[in-house]
């Protein structure tokens, strides 16, 4: 209809369709580009609400040296059961660009075999926990690298020992990591590198066998482990020729390790662990030099392979679920799906345009 003389034009709520199609196109097809790189690397990194439990128990043939025999007349090592429990939770401080990791590990005995009947463990000895140690480290939380601070605790009476230039990962990789890089070994305070062995499947989530190998280690020279040092007459170690039963002797804790970490592919996320441990005492280089028998004499203190439980590699891979949903949705879903609507508005925007000139043509044609 023609406006009357001296009246202003009129609109109608068609006249403001074409320019909203346009506009809320552009700005989904912005969205679409701009949120895999903004909002996406932005998820890219460690939560701040990590609360893990990791159980594991003990391979069968597990040795085990009965802590209650340091009273005793001699040594006794004994067939057990062993089970290890690990919690790692976030702790302060904690920000856009770090987090605590404080993970308390326990190893204790369930059973003792005696005479081949299992026997309940405080039934042997009142304290059936073998080694417990709480490590607290704050991680980048891009690179779930150490970022200085670092203390470990291995005995309650004592107060934890600084850990200033740590270096390695031990409890989780970064997200969408590529080169293993170096694992960072509680026990001894040393790095070692990780190797890739290979992928491999577990509940549904492709992972990575990465395989830390810590080379024999004397924790007795390191002073921080309430085990590393035995002090006993010679009679509680065993016979040696040339050296009386009442002699004075000192031995020292020797450990060490092989760790399979089996890594999500994307996320980082540790779903499962597999650790080979050996631990014996043996005389020191001085009362080898003095007494020469004592040279090949070990006492087992723990042998035994720790694999994670059922529920554990079902909690880790929910845990690997978790943290690349929202990745995927920002990276992918979202921007699929806000591109293809973006486009969509634009070419309805486009046929009113074309729609709207054929008719205006038709109308001012002769």
């Amino acid at each position: 209809m023609t406006d009357a003389p001296g009246e202003s034009p009129r609109f109608s709520t068609r006249d403001l369709v074409v320019p909203t199609l346009f506009f809320l196109g552009a700005l989904l097809l912005a969205a679409a580009f701009a949120m895999g790189p903004i909002v996406g690397s932005g998820l890219k990194k460690l939560p701040l609400t990590i609360d893990r439990t990791w159980v594991a128990d003990g391979s069968d043939g597990t040795l085990v040296l009965d802590r209650c025999s340091l009273e005793r007349p001699t040594a006794q090592v004994l067939e057990a059961d062993v089970q290890q429990r690990q919690r790692s939770v976030a702790v302060r401080p904690a920000d856009s660009n770090v987090v605590t990791v404080q993970a308390g590990t326990a190893l204790g005995v369930d059973t003792y075999v005696l005479g081949g009947k299992s026997v309940d463990a405080k039934d042997v000895c009142a304290e059936p926990t073998l080694v417990a140690t709480i490590d607290r480290v704050t991680l980048g939380r891009q690179s779930a690298s150490p970022t200085g601070q670092s203390s470990i605790q291995y005995d309650d009476k004592r107060a934890a020992v600084d850990v200033p230039n740590r270096t390695g990962r031990t409890y989780v990789l970064p997200y969408g990591w590529a080169a293993p890089g170096d694992y960072f070994d509680v026990p001894t305070r040393t790095t070692v590198p990780l190797h890739d062995l290979g992928g491999m499947s577990i509940d549904g989530r492709d992972v990575r066998r990465l395989q830390a190998q810590v080379p024999e280690t004397d924790l007795g020279s390191a002073g921080t482990d309430p085990r590393g040092v035995i002090r006993r007459p010679a009679s509680w170690f065993g016979q040696f020729p040339g050296v009386a039963p009442n002699t004075e002797l000192t031995a020292v804790l020797h450990y060490q390790s092989t760790r399979d970490l089996y890594v999500d592919e994307r996320t980082g996320v540790v779903i499962d662990q597999r650790v080979d441990i050996t631990e014996s005492y043996r005389f020191t280089a001085d009362e080898v030099a003095k007494y020469p028998a004592l040279r090949d004499f070990a006492l087992t203190n723990l042998r035994t392979v720790l694999t994670g439980d059922r529920q554990s590699r079902i909690d880790g891979a929910n845990e690997a679920r978790d943290r690349a949903r929202p990745v995927l949705l920002a990276t992918r879903v979202l921007p699929v799906a806000s591109g293809t609507l973006g486009v969509l508005l634009l070419l309805c925007g486009l046929v009113l345009v074309v729609r709207s000139s054929r008719k205006s043509a038709h109308r001012t044609a002769p």
